[in-house]
């Protein structure tokens, strides 16, 4: 069985051009019909997500580790039964079980896709998602607004899995902001295809299923405090990753 290429990024970062570009690349990454959504390559994957990743990441014990590892196992039979060669798959959330994929497939790859933190704080239905106050205390979500919330989890999230990423799967990780894809099509969707051992001869078609859309840059569209307040708590994570200088 063949290692799996894995796609991850925090909601609505734009994951489902790269499963495009693997799939163009020969990855197979799911049946057809097995997915949530009709459009979507996340398969049925996402009812493992709901199962279990809030009990990994609050630190389950080994019992619930070894089941959680049997049913993403069959599960992933199922899904993608054609694993001897290429294959894959893409969930926003994946990137919160690095850690789990990589004691189960010790030679996979990982795609980590990154999106600009000001406009996942805003336009972005996952804002008030319960999911960002893991990463702030009680008290401060007290006083944060949903906005505040979101880019420092935005900024926590990314840079745990940068850091796995660089120091643990080395080679084998590959982080593309989604703004550079856009703007730097060819020279991005090259990357892509190299890491993943595509066929370059095939970079026109990839590049071409590239669209960029017009939420870029939404951010400036909201209110000027909100906006400010994003800026100063995310300052050290926008840095981090290039989104200010």
């Amino acid at each position: 069985m063949g290692s799996p290429v894995i796609i991850g990024g925090n909601g609505h970062s734009g994951t489902r051009i790269f499963a495009e570009i693997a799939m163009h690349c020969g990855y197979s990454m799911g049946l057809a019909g097995l997915s949530y959504d009709s459009d979507s390559k996340d398969m049925n994957i996402r009812r493992l997500m709901n199962r279990w990743m809030k009990p990994y990441l609050l630190g389950q014990d080994e019992a619930q580790t070894q089941k959680m590892k049997r049913q993403f196992q069959f599960w992933l039979r199922v899904l993608i039964p054609f694993r001897s060669g290429r294959w894959g798959f893409k969930n926003p959330r994946s990137m919160f079980l690095l850690p789990f994929y990589y004691e189960l497939f010790p030679d996979m790859k990982f795609l980590h896709v990154i999106r600009d933190g000001r406009d996942m704080c805003f336009g972005n239905p996952f804002v008030s998602s319960p999911t960002i106050w893991s990463f702030v205390s009680d008290e401060e979500a007290a006083r944060l607004s949903p906005e505040q919330r979101m880019i420092r989890f935005w900024g926590e999230s990314n840079r745990r899995v940068k850091i796995f990423g660089e120091s643990v799967l080395g080679s084998n990780y590959l982080r593309v902001r989604f703004e550079d894809l856009c703007k730097n099509t060819e020279s991005e969707t090259r990357r892509i295809i190299e890491f993943i051992d595509g066929p370059i001869d095939e970079l026109n078609a990839m590049a071409a299923l590239v669209r960029t859309p017009k939420s870029i840059g939404r951010w400036k569209n909201f209110e000027k405090d909100k906006v400010a307040a994003v800026l100063e708590d995310g300052d050290e994570y926008l840095r981090e990753f290039g989104y200010v200088s």
